[in-house]
């Protein structure tokens, strides 16, 4: 799945600086791509259907990126996490390889929670611990 350069990323501390997505038709809360800027590289993530999991890769600096990505920065849940570090990386039970949890912001500084998670064809985003 690739887990682990979210993994180094964590370990590193890396800070999130842009977001981009490229949505499906209609529906911005499924996606087919989801690129995340961080201080120290860039990660895409992509459903793979065929596999019912997770692809997640890194991009080179320099290298072409795909067609039809856009800003996400400003989109929920991402203009929450734009500037934060990535602290926390983990499968979420019974998933396998089919969702990745990414905690932005240590367990003392108020930790928010994204799941990435393949849904066939699309990528399902979720924040896990909204506001009060």
């Amino acid at each position: 799945m690739g887990i682990e350069l979210f993994e180094h990323a964590a370990e590193a501390g890396a800070q999130l600086l842009e977001v981009d997505s490229s949505a499906e038709s209609g529906n911005a809360a499924l996606l087919s791509l989801l690129l995340l800027t961080f201080d120290v590289g860039r990660i895409l993530v992509r459903p793979e259907p065929s596999r019912h999991d997770l692809s997640i890769e890194v991009v080179a600096a320099g290298a072409p990126l795909p067609p039809g990505l856009s800003s996400a920065r400003e989109e929920e849940p991402w203009w929450r996490l734009v500037g934060h570090p990535l602290a926390r990386v983990w499968v979420p039970e019974g998933a396998l390889s089919s969702a990745v949890c990414l905690q932005f912001r240590a367990d003392e500084q108020s930790p928010r929670i994204v799941t990435l998670e393949a849904r066939g064809a699309s990528l399902g985003v979720r924040l896990e611990n909204p506001p009060d």
